[in-house]
This record gives C-alpha cells, structure tokens and sequence, in this order.
C-alpha cells in the first residue's frame, strides 16, 4: 500500500517543451499576461485575464499556449482600439 503514496514522474506535456530548459514536465496554469504597448500609445499597456499558460515544473517558465496566444491577439486587439478612442 505504501507504493501507492509514492512520488509519480509527471506526464510528458503531449510533445510540448519547455523554451527555456528543454523539459517536458509542463503544467496548465491560468494567469494574468501583461503586454506593453508601443508607438503612440508607449508607456500603457493591456492587462489579459485569465490566459492559459504552460508553466515548467523545473525551471517554472510560464509560456502561453495556442489557445492562450489567440485569447492574448484579441483582448490586445480591443485593448488598443479603446485606447486610440479615448485618446480623441
């Protein structure tokens, strides 16, 4: 019985690796992604909630994922266009 409390090795994260130190023991995790913005809007930037991101569990690398990059190009995409409106 006691095998059962052991430590299990992390699944591999489905062929995902980490960009910084190469592993593949990757857990989801949700977070706040910030993007500076540039140009005429310098010195503001764009608060994205709730991103789906693949943090490593050895060096604890957060990169987002797809899916979390196309949440990131829209909300940034609507971030900027209210920024410029406000701006007339």
């Amino acid at each position: 019985m006691r095998w059962l409390l052991s430590k299990v090795k992390p699944t591999a994260a489905h062929g995902r690796t980490c960009a910084r130190c190469g592993s593949t023991s990757l857990k989801r995790k949700l977070a706040t992604h910030h993007v500076p913005l540039t140009g005429k809007l310098a010195g503001r930037r764009v608060d994205v909630y709730r991103v789906e991101h693949d943090k490593c569990r050895d060096c604890g690398f957060l990169a987002p994922t797809p899916e979390g990059l196309a949440k990131i190009k829209r909300c940034t995409k609507v971030g900027i266009k209210l920024f410029r409106e406000s701006l007339r």
